[in-house]
């Protein structure tokens, strides 16, 4: 019998695509962004998964049975639109794909690139692809013609597309010196993941997250952000949701505690929170709601991942190290809090880590936030109506 048969709770993809619209349903979805620890539970190491797509597809879905969080990914993973316009990546065993040789060292690099991109025939894109149309077809029929569980697909915000394309010291060397070459290059970038994009929602994906971590305060300064890298953010997510109609998601990944307000300004769905004052977050967001200038409905995080959660932007908390050090106990006090802060504040709780789970976690431990979802944020009758 499919897990989810005579079952009276929300499946995964109520509870994920109320929490995404405000609403709530029987308590608070999980998700994780979980690369590996389905792969580790099968064994498999990220190259082998990348070799033969399907057993990458086979991971994501025992994965969630076994795990029970609330959304699967598919590759989800720095490449294929950048590898495909000039970078030179390299595959290491068991990581994701890193930058061996950046495309552009020169402004002259620019026109030899390929910035037309076909994401359905191109490169490494239609592998990205296929993955997404096999988790389909897989979880419609496990779910005997009914897809309970969502996929979650990627695409990269244009400053992070143009590191991967300079590589990331000269790209601050170009935010800072040279802000209209800077421009330029994002401009021509943002069109080529956008393509990306409106071919995973085509290929089935129900759900996006975008993400920059080039823009954090720890990479440039507030002022570069607001001037530069911010008004792209949102025209990229502003594209993706006039094309698609998904909810987006976006992942401010480091330290973003002096531009949460222009954060917010970026006009998705959600926001999947780095390693960052929870408090501090949702004021933020919720002041910029209110003034009319954000549409946010919901907080993804912020368990300490892959790097530790803070509650004064500087200091670690003494519970949330990493995934794989905290103890389940530690675990759960940072779950309840995330849950508390976030739903007192009138947005809803999408519980993950800060980052991706990093590998190497103890199944104990992504237990315990399955745990901790149904212990704290399950919601009362009365608090639904």
């Amino acid at each position: 019998m499919y897990m989810y048969d005579r079952v009276t709770e929300a499946t995964p993809m109520e509870r994920m695509m109320a929490a995404l619209n405000g609403d709530k349903t029987d308590r608070v979805p999980v998700h994780i962004y979980p690369r590996w620890v389905p792969l580790e539970y099968l064994g498999l190491t990220f190259r082998q998964s990348w070799e033969d797509p399907d057993l990458y597809v086979k991971a994501q879905i025992l994965g969630q049975e076994r795990f029970q969080y609330d959304c699967v990914i598919d590759y989800d993973m720095m490449g294929p639109v950048e590898e495909y316009i000039g970078t030179v990546l390299k595959y290491p065993e068991n990581n994701v794909p890193m930058i061996k040789e950046p495309a552009i060292k020169t402004k002259e690099d620019m026109k030899k690139v390929n910035w037309k991109v076909d994401p359905r025939k191109d490169g490494n894109m239609p592998k990205v692809l296929y993955v997404i149309r096999r988790l389909k077809e897989e979880l419609i029929k496990r779910g005997k013609g009914k897809q309970r569980v969502p996929i979650m697909t990627w695409g990269s915000c244009p400053a992070r597309t143009c590191a991967c394309l300079t590589g990331f010291t000269e790209w601050f060397t170009i935010i800072a010196r040279d802000p209209e070459w800077a421009q330029e290059l994002m401009e021509l970038a943002l069109p080529s993941w956008l393509e990306m994009v409106k071919a995973e929602i085509e290929a089935g994906a129900d759900l996006v997250w975008v993400n920059d971590p080039v823009s954090a305060g720890d990479c440039i300064s507030r002022q570069a952000y607001e001037k530069l890298t911010q008004p792209m953010e949102r025209k990229f997510i502003e594209a993706i949701r006039r094309d698609t109609g998904v909810p987006i998601t976006m992942h401010p990944c480091g330290n973003w505690h002096d531009r949460m307000d222009l954060v917010a300004q970026n006009q998705a769905d959600c926001y999947f929170l780095g390693p960052m004052d929870i408090q501090l977050c949702v004021d933020k967001i919720n002041e910029q709601n209110k003034a009319g200038n954000a549409r946010c409905k919901a907080m993804n995080g912020n368990i300490g991942a892959a790097t530790p959660s803070t509650t004064d932007g500087k200091k670690a908390l003494p519970y949330a190290s990493t995934m794989n050090q905290s103890t389940p106990e530690q675990i759960e006090a940072e779950c309840a809090e995330v849950i508390r802060v976030t739903e007192d504040s009138g947005l809803r709780t999408i519980l993950g880590p800060n980052c991706w789970a990093p590998a190497k976690v103890p199944f104990v431990n992504v237990d315990t936030v399955t745990y901790s979802a149904r212990k704290y944020g399950t919601y009362s009758q009365s608090s639904e109506s």
